[in-house]
């Protein structure tokens, strides 16, 4: 069995499959789908570091939302 669902907004979404056994229903497989914008390259980056031995503080501009959970690293 196969199906084609078209998602057409941000955010989670669950798609399950079911039968039905003795008029009850039966969960037998499911998928967890995000969806949303890929992350734009970060802007204006900026880092400031107090004294040799302090820990870099930095900001940016991550542009538009994204809708999915995004990491940004710097290196």
């Amino acid at each position: 069995v196969s199906a084609k669902f078209l998602v057409h907004t941000y955010g989670k979404h669950m798609f399950t499959c079911k039968i039905l056994c003795e008029y009850k229903k039966k969960l037998i497989c499911g998928i967890a789908i995000e969806s949303g914008n890929p992350p734009d390259e970060p802007r204006n980056v900026s880092c400031i570091q107090y004294g040799t031995d302090g820990h870099p503080t930095c900001t940016w501009d991550k542009g538009r939302l994204t809708y999915i959970n995004t990491t940004y690293a710097i290196q």
